[in-house]
């Protein structure tokens, strides 16, 4: 992978997330972590309304998520076009 990103992780919603996106969420307090285990890799982080959420480290990516880098930092994007409600 040739993006400035450390860690990808893919989360118990189904959803990916960098280490740039995780860091942004708990720097806002929109997540909060409950608990941090080095090896494996994987954190348990409370979301704002109030789910828990297993991130765990991964090197891979499905086909439908794409890696973007702009101003705004490093994320993963989910290229299969809008969520039902």
């Amino acid at each position: 992978m040739d993006a400035p990103i450390e860690t990808l992780y893919k989360g118990s919603d189904g959803r990916y997330y960098t280490d740039h996106q995780l860091t942004k969420r708990l720097e806002s307090e929109r997540w909060k972590r409950c608990i941090r285990q080095q090896e494996p890799d994987r954190q348990l982080v409370e979301t704002s309304d109030g789910c828990l959420l297993l991130l765990t480290a991964t090197d891979v990516l499905p086909e439908w998520a794409e890696l973007r880098i702009d101003d705004r930092g490093a994320r993963v994007v989910d290229t299969r076009g809008p969520r039902p409600k």
